[in-house]
């Protein structure tokens, strides 16, 4: 007899209350009231009853030394004179297993306890009869710790030797834990070992989330980053709400930290950050802290962290959380006579390790510059410290439009503090060109700034002709210095510095605000003066792009280009610029694959610098969207996140991310589209208003994909709310439906049915009638579904009537809007509504309507589902034929999933009725396998 059977009424009443308490504390509180009752009762099976329970309770709940008690009380219950059957014997040997996996997360239990627990379970094992795998493994992980490799492998040898037998850990379980053995000798058998767990053949309550989560890990370690990726967000997926399984979260973050996405990283525990108060084990404090401490840290390093956490400085933040991980690493350090845990623990969180660069699209950009400046490695130009050296690289390169030019100016920027001061005048001089030719890019204010100094260089370098220039671009910057600009390039056009004067009068042409063709022409001029053939050429295709853009004439221009393309085709940048124009002229002109081919010729074409690329991009991802083209939009919009990436351009990140998102949502990948476009949306709506309506919709769709309402819903609605601000009302209207449709699914009646009236006040205002009567119909089936079953039906079949009446009022034609048609549409969803509410003779009645108004395929559909009513409510004897009739008739039709939902219901419909051998007859030919 099981020592259940032997419990008091009183309490068992108490046990089973306790039984369904809240897990955590309140559950451990009410079997401790359980455990004093059988106390005061003196009764040994109610005790054994009890602290069975309280293990299983306390499994939940901070772990504590004092606890371990209980496990000591059990392991005295299996003496004989207790006569345990065999269950209750199972009970205490499997709970023997805990008390030691307790000892193991308490550094303060002493190493001999620890031994003497796991000689004890072997010894009760033994005496079972049960296999002796739990005491190897424990043997084996004990090993570990004290750093003995040999005793490691012995122990996992006799562990894998063992038979299974009911007292083993699950095999999802075992693999992990023999995974986690090698794997920090032999990683490929570590991930061997997982292969099971991860491709889901074993799985457990644990389990694939934490194996899957190492497997990220081992996967990063040997070089397969596409599967560490996959591994990280099937893990995520699974972990991200869960507190209990925060040592996947800290594994999960660490993959993202390895990756380069810090800015995932951080951003992904700061919400987290909290869980910390409330892990059970000094062991799960100790590795989230490590984690947690590492995370914030790269990300301070590189101006990701926030500069204070709940009112403290982010450096206190990390040094606190350091300081718990290390105490915690050296108590138990100190327990094993070993360092392994302090050094695993180190090589976890290993700065380097972490790659300056991002793996996955980054959602935020560090502020840090980018390695290079963000471009290339550098040249040996670049990287001289010889400045006449860098000034001739970077003059030679200005004059033939060379694509190093970006390289020269983002390492003067870079390198300019230590180069200066300099001492020789020609030094000056040369700093005077850096420092000018380089002011356009400086960050934030210092343009006049750093065009001041390069006037002061040119000055003590005796070139006079530089300071000219300086003061010609510095007139530039004044709202009225244009004239005196122009003075100046005339002026340096009589003295012959004809190079000079031409970068002047284009600056002229470029300066804010716009300048004047004759600006454009002279620059060309003065080039040509100074036989500066590429600059030349390149103020003629300015003119000619400048004439498109004035005065369009497609024909025109297009041959205005074509004639210029034999003389650019050796100059890259061009070339490019030429390509980019020619596809705006034929995209303006509805000729979209012409654009597409003109933008894929410039990108093929070698030595194009970054900046010259981006607009290609970004010309080339809009293209793709308009003609729907998503399976080609993910390459070019990745690209434009990379180069964002490497020039530190939050504003071209957000435009890649709204491109990469988009075909991520369109090709199948909501995960992924969700995260780029909600990072996206902030700087789009401060930058790019226009945009934000597209990718909200987008971002709504990726949301509807993970079955995310709530969230959809706000996309929608934020969607709606853009496109409205744009004079975009149709679009708005959309939304607006799209956003009643996710609240209705996230259970938000009230808000589903305001943008539902939402939708149809602005689809009749742009005399948009299928939408119109589409969210007539919506808030007419909300209205029946949820308020009046009567009213809403009535308000459904008027629906089409109000549409009719807004076609005839906007002029509609009915080859736009035919109510007929729309009409058997309106009675099967009737139908429905009223067969869910149980008014199953007026649903097959709507049925019946429906079905006299089409013929074919919608008639054979309409019937079955008027038969499944029936049989769903249990009236077979008319069901039955009708159902067996449309079933076939289905089939043949190849209408697959309707097939296979009429089979379903008239299969269960036999069932019930008591036919089982028919039922199964009819789904084994018709349901899903047939």
């Amino acid at each position: 007899m099981s020592q259940w059977d032997q419990v008091s009424e009183q309490f068992a009443r108490l046990s089973l209350a306790a039984d369904e308490a809240p897990i955590g504390m309140e559950r451990v509180r009410a079997h401790e009231m359980a455990l004093r009752l059988a106390q005061a009762n003196q009764s040994f099976a109610e005790e054994f009853v009890a602290r069975i329970d309280l293990t299983q309770a306390l499994y939940y709940v901070p772990d504590d030394p004092h606890t371990l008690v209980h496990f000591t009380w059990l392991r005295r219950a299996l003496d004989p004179v207790h006569e345990l059957e065999e269950d209750d014997r199972h009970a205490v040997l499997w709970r023997l297993k805990w008390a030691i996996d307790l000892i193991e997360t308490l550094p303060e239990v002493p190493l001999s306890a620890l031994v003497a627990a796991i000689d004890d379970v072997e010894e009760v094992y033994r005496a079972e009869g049960a296999a002796l795998r739990p005491v190897h493994a424990a043997r084996a992980r004990l090993a570990q710790h004290l750093d003995d490799r040999d005793a490691v492998a012995r122990e996992l040898s006799a562990w894998l030797a063992e038979p299974r037998d009911r007292h083993s850990d699950c095999l999802a379980c075992e693999h992990r834990g023999q995974s986690r053995l090698v794997a920090p000798h032999d990683p490929a058998r570590a991930l061997d070992l997982l292969a099971p767990v991860i491709d889901g053949d074993l799985t457990c309550g644990e389990e694939p989330h934490t194996s899957l989560a190492d497997a990220a890990l081992l996967r990063l370690h040997l070089g397969d980053v596409e599967g560490a990726v996959s591994a990280f967000r099937r893990s995520w997926h699974l972990v991200q709400d869960d507190p209990t399984a925060a040592l996947n979260v800290g594994t999960c973050l660490r993959v993202l930290l390895r990756l380069g996405n810090t800015d995932r990283a951080i951003d992904l525990l700061l919400p987290r950050l909290g869980w910390l108060d409330d892990l059970p084990s000094p062991w799960a404090r100790m590795w989230f802290s490590a984690t947690a401490a590492h995370v914030l840290d790269r990300a301070a390093a590189v101006g990701l962290a926030p500069d204070d956490i709940d009112g403290r400085p982010v450096a206190d933040v990390v040094r606190d959380l350091t300081s718990t991980s290390d105490d915690i690493a050296a108590a138990f350090d100190a327990r094993y006579s070993s360092t392994v845990v302090s050094r695993s623990l180190a090589a976890a969180h290993d700065p380097s390790l972490v790659p300056t660069e991002p793996t996955l699209p980054p959602t935020r950009l560090p502020t840090t510059a980018a390695p290079t400046g963000g471009r290339r490695s550098a040249t040996r130009a670049t990287a001289s410290t010889d400045v006449l050296e860098r000034a001739r690289a970077l003059s030679e390169a200005l004059l033939t439009l060379d694509p190093a030019t970006e390289d020269h100016v983002a390492a003067w920027l870079r390198d300019r503090a230590a180069l200066l001061p300099v001492e020789a005048p020609e030094q000056w001089a040369a700093v005077g060109l850096l420092d000018r030719v380089s002011s356009v890019d400086a960050p934030g204010d210092e343009h006049r700034a750093m065009l001041e100094s390069a006037r002061e260089a040119s000055q003590r370098g005796g070139d006079d002709v530089g300071v000219i220039r300086c003061d010609g671009e510095l007139a530039l910057l004044d709202d009225d210095g244009a004239e005196r600009a122009r003075e100046i390039a005339a002026h340096l056009e009589s003295i012959g510095a004809h190079t000079e004067a031409g970068g002047l009068w284009r600056r002229l042409f470029h300066r804010p605000g716009g300048g004047e063709l004759r600006d454009l022409e002279r620059a060309a001029d003065a080039y040509r003066a100074a036989e500066s053939r590429e600059r030349a050429l390149l103020c003629e295709v300015e003119t000619a792009m400048a004439l498109a853009w004035t005065d369009p004439d497609p024909v025109a221009d297009d041959a205005r280009f074509s004639a210029l393309m034999p003389r650019i085709q050796d100059i890259p940048v061009l070339r490019s610029m030429a390509l980019d124009a020619r596809s705006r002229i034929a995209n303006a002109a509805g000729d979209s694959d012409s654009a597409l081919t003109h933008l894929r010729s410039a990108l093929e074409g070698r030595g194009l610098p970054e900046r010259a690329r981006i607009p290609l991009l970004l010309g080339l991802c809009e293209v793709l969207v308009e003609q729907n083209t998503y399976d080609e939009l993910e390459e070019p919009a990745a690209d434009l996140v990379a180069a964002a990436t490497r020039l530190r351009d939050p504003v071209l990140l957000a435009h890649g991310q709204r491109f990469l998102g988009l075909a991520y949502v369109e090709t199948g990948r909501p995960v992924e589209a969700a995260e780029l476009l909600e990072a996206a949306l902030p700087v789009l709506r401060e930058t790019s208003p226009s945009l934000v309506g597209p990718a909200a919709w987008a971002l709504g769709n990726a949301l509807i994909g993970l079955g995310q309402w709530a969230p959809g819903r706000t996309a929608f609605a934020t969607a709606s709310t853009a496109f409205e601000a744009e004079a975009r009302i149709m679009e708005s209207a959309h939304a607006q439906w799209r956003a009643g449709n996710c609240a209705w699914d996230a259970g938000d009646l009230t808000a589903a049915a305001v943008h539902y009236e939402s939708a149809a006040e602005r689809a009749r205002e742009t005399a948009t009638v299928d939408l119109y009567l589409e969210a007539l119909r919506s808030r007419a089936a909300l209205r029946a579904d949820t308020e009046d079953l009567i009213a809403g039906i009535a308000d459904l079949d008027a629906a089409i009537g109000l549409a009719q009446v807004l076609a005839d009022e906007a002029g509609v034609d009915d080859d736009e809007f035919d109510g007929e048609v729309m009409e058997p549409h309106v009675l099967r969803q009737g139908a429905h509504l009223l067969a869910k509410h149980g008014e199953v003779d007026a649903a097959v009645a709507r049925f019946a309507a429906a079905q006299a108004l089409v013929g074919a395929e919608f008639e054979v559909l309409l019937r079955a589902e008027g038969a499944m009513v029936l049989a769903d409510h249990d009236r077979l004897a008319e069901a039955e034929p009708v159902l067996r009739e449309a079933i076939t008739s289905l089939h043949a039709l190849g209408l697959v999933d309707e097939r296979v939902n009429a089979a379903g219901a008239l299969a269960r419909a036999l069932d019930r009725d008591g036919r089982g051998e028919e039922a199964e007859q009819v789904w084994q030919r018709y349901g899903p396998s047939a």
